[in-house]
């Protein structure tokens, strides 16, 4: 049976590619950026736990999936243990030298993308 890469994680090229958009885009265009938040599952944190008991706090990236286009916006989490960034974790049960993403994202842009009605945001 393979072995997966912990839920809500994206591959660590994935995410310098997101991040390397999102600073070619902010500094090449003056858009207005509409997204205000982030919808972040709960199992993100709890496989951040999961997989690194030991990290003191974790980082947040922005990235985007389509080099110009705002609205893909992603926000990509890193775990932080020991003052370092940890962007790959030992496979377990893999072989010598085998990794996997430790860079989690199933983030939902808030807009474009969640559905909020009044009172629904953190502003009054």
């Amino acid at each position: 049976m393979p072995i997966t890469d912990p839920d809500g994680t994206i591959p660590l090229p994935v995410a310098k590619e997101w991040a390397e958009n999102w600073r070619t885009f902010i500094s090449t265009n003056s858009p207005e950026f509409i997204t205000r938040s982030f919808m972040i599952p709960i199992f993100d944190f709890q496989n951040i736990l999961l997989y690194n008991p030991t990290a003191e706090s974790v980082k947040a990236f922005i990235g985007l999936t389509d080099p110009t286009d705002a609205t893909t916006a992603q926000l990509m989490l890193v775990p932080i243990v020991d003052g370092e960034e940890v962007h790959l974790l030992p496979l377990v049960g893999g072989g010598l030298g085998d990794t996997q993403s430790n860079v989690y994202d199933m983030t939902t842009a808030c807009p474009p993308t969640c559905i909020t009605s009044p009172g629904d945001t953190l502003d009054s």
